[in-house]
């Protein structure tokens, strides 16, 4: 998945924005991306906390809080830890964009919740004053962490912090990045004793770091960690495949750190290990990940293979065409 969706908000939702901070009134306003994934649209308005808390599901939604006589949305993505991964990514994917298209001046506070009760408890602790500084739930300040990192992919350009190689939050192009890569092994090397390698991103250090190496014979010998998300390299003859892997049970912050931070490792395997990956995959858990994908131990193979299926997808066979019955050709 791209880092930017594309999707944007259509014009009733940013009329209806627009009009709103206009009033000075409390309002609650709930949009969600649409079924076929073009747009953003209305959800519904409601005029009381507890009528947007109780119109809250299991599905992910944005929500826009203005309060009394305030200039500014506070913008709310709300993200159940039940909702499915793709619905996750799509929505974290999105919300840059919409702010952008509301206007930054419009949007004050942007927090990421998972519960509606969450909801209340930010919108309990705002007095009106968007500049006050209040204590911070354990939600907000992964928001907060999250925010920062989705405004460096978008917004940053090229910068090297502290002459480290960082890995890169966009799909390989310029920007401020957040995690280290302190990796003097040579990758390449080690996977000749083992053809399998998992990574992680480490919080704790901002590193990304090996946390797991076997040797799988056949590809269906594959396992992944359960825990959290992962990056794994498999090494099947001399290709090589990038798995990641992210898991049901993974925490919204775990599954944005991995995902806004893919692209760059990548870009990090090729030019600094000189790796060349024949193809990579985005899984939620093992069972989601085509086994058949990665059986190709040899680019002949994978070539024979794809010009075997070019042949049978574009052969046709013709019947030679019979002249007119009941004719016969004249001396």
């Amino acid at each position: 998945m791209s880092n930017q969706s594309g999707i944007l908000a259509d014009q009733k939702l940013l009329d209806i924005l627009s009009n709103d901070l206009s009033k000075g009134q409390t309002t609650f306003i709930t949009a969600k991306i649409s079924e076929d994934s073009t747009k953003v649209e209305l959800d519904n308005e409601y005029s009381t906390l507890e009528q947007c808390t109780k119109g809250l599901g299991d599905s992910p939604l944005y929500i826009f809080y203005l309060g009394t006589a305030s200039k500014q949305y506070q913008f709310f993505s709300y993200v159940p830890d039940a909702s499915p991964v793709r619905a996750k990514m799509l929505y974290a994917s999105t919300k840059n964009t919409m702010v952008r298209q509301i206007g930054g001046n419009s949007i004050g506070r942007q927090l990421l919740i998972t519960e509606s009760d969450e909801l209340a408890e930010s919108v309990n602790s705002d007095n009106g004053d968007d500049q006050k500084s209040n204590v911070l739930t354990e939600s907000e300040r992964s928001a907060q962490e999250i925010d920062a990192a989705q405004k460096k992919e978008f917004y940053s350009t090229y910068n090297s912090i502290s002459g480290r190689e960082l890995v890169s939050q966009t799909g390989g192009g310029p920007s401020v990045l957040q995690f280290d890569v302190r990796m003097n092994d040579d990758i390449k090397n080690l996977l000749e004793n083992d053809n399998v390698i998992a990574f992680k991103i480490d919080p704790s250090t901002e590193e990304v770091a090996i946390c797991n190496k076997g040797a799988a014979n056949d590809p269906k010998g594959l396992t992944f960690i359960t825990e959290h998300p992962t990056y794994t390299i498999y090494k099947n003859g001399e290709l090589y495949y990038f798995i990641y892997s992210c898991p049901s049970g993974s925490k919204v912050k775990e599954r944005m750190l991995y995902a806004s931070n893919k692209s760059g490792f990548i870009k990090f395997l090729q030019e600094k290990q000189g790796m060349e990956f024949t193809k990579t995959f985005e899984i939620g858990d093992s069972d989601e990940l085509e086994v058949s994908l990665i059986s190709y131990g040899s680019k002949k193979q994978l070539d024979d293979d794809a010009a075997a299926e070019a042949s049978k997808n574009t052969t046709q066979k013709f019947s030679r065409p019979k002249g007119p019955g009941g004719r016969r050709a004249r001396g």
